[in-house]
């Protein structure tokens, strides 16, 4: 019975460590604007991807605002270096049909998938705004 005691407080041990590991995470809160050719870019999705960790997603509203949340609860992203791409690219559903369409791609590369978009993520508020200047050329 011994061996079961140990193998039992081995796993409760890794799976408080485990718990434990995660109060140790810093965020800094995350919002800012996104601008294309000078006008509120909308319903554009927002990734801060830090070199280390979960990435923090936002999307900008209507007047191109936007504000980061991490795993979906959290307000913020993890503080340093980071990443950062912008999509319009989504799956739109229309939650009374629920048929969903496809929006397309409107930035190019430089600014998602090739991106060299970059931020370094503070503890506290923190506000970064871009201003992207390019569409993606048909």
């Amino acid at each position: 019975m011994k061996p079961i005691n140990l193998l039992a407080l081995l796993c409760l041990a890794t799976t408080l460590g485990c718990f434990g590991s995660g109060s140790d995470l810093q965020f800094g809160e995350v919002q800012g604007k996104v601008t294309l050719e000078g006008k509120p870019l909308p319903y554009a999705t927002v990734r801060f991807q830090p070199t280390n960790g979960r990435p923090s997603y936002g999307k900008t509203d209507e007047s191109g605002e936007y504000a980061l949340k991490f795993k979906g609860q959290e307000v913020g992203a993890l503080v340093g270096q980071h990443s950062v791409a912008i999509t319009t690219e989504d799956r739109i559903e229309n939650p009374e049909t629920g048929e969903s369409r496809w929006q397309k791609e409107i930035l190019p590369p430089k600014y998602n998938s090739e991106t060299t978009l970059s931020a370094v993520v503070e503890p506290g508020e923190n506000v970064f705004n871009f201003d992207l200047d390019e569409r993606k050329k048909k």
